[in-house]
Formats: structure tokens, C-alpha cells, sequence
């Protein structure tokens, strides 16, 4: 079935609620939340953007789309989302903006790639953003098409994530590059330019607040076994924050706090951004279960990752508590052999 007829059954039945999938949820009581995850066969095969409930672990919706284009571990923010509005990318064909209602997922929009597969995605005032492996795309809000497109600087491939400040767009690229787009006021992008002073090095996962955006350097090209969490504004680094945690490789952020998976040393770190960078930083928020971990997503005091445990993938949620610590809730198998991308979504309402 092509991409476009999938969407097209996608529309009839999006704000049904589905159960077709089982799981058992390990979770502790915590907040009424959904969690999300893309879910496939492997890399390349039809995904399911798969939610259950945090509480109990039970399928809430199982959503059919197209062919992914990466599995987990080469890309950040497959799953975006922004007041009532949801994107998806981590599509061989396009990308698909969905919106919340309930808690629900409805009214899929297939946004024109122009035949690339999409990677990352985010969401402004103005509209939606898409990352492919060789442009950045704005898509003004209820339009198909693009309204404004730049190439990247290296476009060799390696693309990874986009996220959003106040003025810029940033875009990581693994071979070593960071780089902002300027925004007008209409949401349009500008050319690219480099983030002059970020180490050289690997960067996967990023992530952007009113002013600042923070990448962190999962191995520097230094010494591959070091990270560091590099804070810039503009086009300009303004803080370096070290850390002793292995392979700094994705960042999330809600109301102020900053969160960052470490696979290497199975690890999360958490601190708080101030006006001019990190004003507090705790390498090892919590221990992490599993082999691996992930692309993450934070809201309202929750954190939750996507992961790898026992060989399967599954979605590790926990509490910010006090000090930047946090606490474990317990896991969400996501019922598939791959899975890629953490969403939190609110619980489902009548």
C-alpha cells in the first residue's frame, strides 16, 4: 500500500480509539499521560505510531503510516509536538502533521517532501519544520507545500535533528556540524550559517529554548570517549558544560529544565537553563535499565525515553523531582522489534 493510501484509510479512523497491539504496562502511578513511540518491522518497512496509557500500559492508539526511513539511534525528533498539533517525520515519503483533540490524534495533513524521506521535525507559531538529509523545510500553517527551503551546509547525509528558538532554526549533522537558519517574521528561513566556537565532534539530538539552543557533543573529535554539552545563542556558543557521562547524544526541554540521554553510560542528565545558559547541571539525574537509550521527550514534570531493554524496545518514563534529579515510573513495552522517537501526549478524554 503506498504512503498517500495509507493516509487516505488513516483519515477515516485516526480518532478511534485502537487496541490492536498488547503491552503490559511496569509503570508506577505518576500522571495521566499518554506515551508514544514509531514502531516497525525494521528500518525501512511500514511504521505505527503506537500510544498507551503511562498507568496501566494499555494501547490507546495504533496509527498505520508509511515506510521509516531510520531506526533508532541516527536521528532526533521524529515526533514533535506543539499545543494541539503533532508531527511525525522519520517518513520515506513526506511528513504527517496530525492534531490532538482529547488526546486523540486526527486530522492527518501529508506535508510535500518533494520526494525526500524525512528525518526530524518541529513546530513554531508560524508552522511546521522538516529536516531532510539535504534541506530544511517551512511549511506555513494549513499549507502542503513549502513556503521557504534551504540546503544544508554539508548535506553529505548525516542530518539529525531541527529544533527552534525564538530567531533561529538549528540543524545538527553528525559529521560535526551545527548551523542556524535565521527566521522572519512570516516563519520563512534564512540561509544557513555555522555555530562558531561549538568543539568538533558528533551531534545527534538538539534542543531549543526562547533564546538558546543546546547540542550536546556525543563524542568529541578530540577524544571519542568524551562528551561535552555545548550552549549557544544566535550563531555563537556561549557556554561549554562538561559532563563525565558517555555518549551526550539527545535533549529535550519543558519549562525552563533540560534533559540529556547518555547510551554510553546509560545515563540521563538534567539542568536548568537560565537566561544566559545552564545555570545547573546533574550529570546523572538517573540510572537508566537496559542496553540502550534513546531520543526523549519532556512535559509537565514528566521525562520519558525511548529505549532498549531485555532486546526490546520500550518507553522509560520517570518524574522531575527537586534538584534536577528525577524519579523512576517504570517502563512501556512499545510491542514491536524496532521503535524510534519519544512523545508524551495528554491522557485520552471523552
Amino acid at each position: 500500500m503506498s504512503f498517500r493510501r495509507s493516509l487516505a484509510s488513516l483519515v477515516v479512523g485516526s480518532g478511534l480509539w485502537a487496541g490492536a497491539l498488547a503491552g503490559t504496562s511496569h509503570a508506577q502511578p505518576g500522571a495521566d499521560a499518554q506515551v508514544c513511540s514509531l514502531g516497525s518491522a525494521a528500518a525501512g518497512q511500514p511504521g505505527t505510531l503506537i500510544c498507551k496509557d503511562l498507568r496501566s500500559g494499555a494501547p490507546t492508539q495504533s496509527l498505520p503510516l508509511g515506510p521509516t526511513v531510520s531506526g533508532a539511534g541516527a536521528i532526533a525528533g521524529s515526533l514533535a509536538r506543539r499545543d494541539d498539533r503533532v508531527l511525525v517525520t522519520n517518513q520515506a515519503e513526506g511528513a504527517i502533521l496530525f492534531r490532538v483533540g482529547h488526546g486523540f490524534l486526527v486530522n492527518p495533513l501529508v506535508l510535500d517532501t518533494d520526494g525526500e524521506g524525512s528525518l526530524s521535525g518541529a513546530l513554531g507559531e508560524r508552522g511546521a519544520y522538516v529536516l531532510t538529509g539535504k534541506r530544511l523545510r517551512f511549511y506555513a500553517h494549513g499549507q502542503t507545500t513549502a513556503a521557504s527551503a534551504q540546503p544544508l551546509l554539508v548535506g553529505d547525509g548525516s542530518a539529525a535533528a531541527v529544533t527552534l528558538t525564538r530567531r533561529f532554526a538549528y540543524v545538527s549533522e553528525k559529521s560535526g556540524s551545527l548551523e542556524a537558519f535565521p527566521l522572519a517574521d512570516d516563519g520563512s528561513l534564512g540561509p544557513a550559517a555555522p555555530v562558531a566556537g561549538v568543539s568538533p565532534g558528533v551531534i545527534v539530538g538538539i534542543t531549543g529554548l526562547d533564546r538558546l539552543v543546546v547540542a550536546p557533543i556525543a563524542h568529541l573529535a578530540s577524544n571519542a570517549n568524551q562528551s561535552e554539552i555545548a550552549v549557544a545563542e544566535g550563531r555563537a556558543q556561549v557556554q561549554r558544560v562538561a559532563t563525565k557521562e558517555v555518549a551526550a547524544c539527545w535533549a529535550s526541554n519543558d519549562a525552563g529544565e533540560v534533559c540529556v540521554a547518555n547510551p554510553g553510560s546509560m545515563t540521563v542528565s538534567c539542568g536548568r537553563a537560565g537566561s544566559d545558559g545552564l545555570v545547573s547541571y546533574t550529570g546523572a539525574a538517573a540510572s537508566l535499565p537496559g542496553e540502550s537509550v534513546f531520543d526523549l521527550d519532556m512535559r509537565q514534570g514528566l521525562v520519558v525515553l525511548q529505549g532498549v531493554h531485555g532486546g526490546a524496545p520500550v518507553l522509560l518514563a520517570f518524574q522531575r523531582t527537586a534538584g534536577d534529579f528525577l524519579t523512576a515510573l517504570g517502563e512501556v513495552p512499545v510491542g514491536t522489534a524496532t521503535a524510534a522517537g519519544a512523545l508524551l501526549l495528554p491522557a485520552l478524554s471523552r
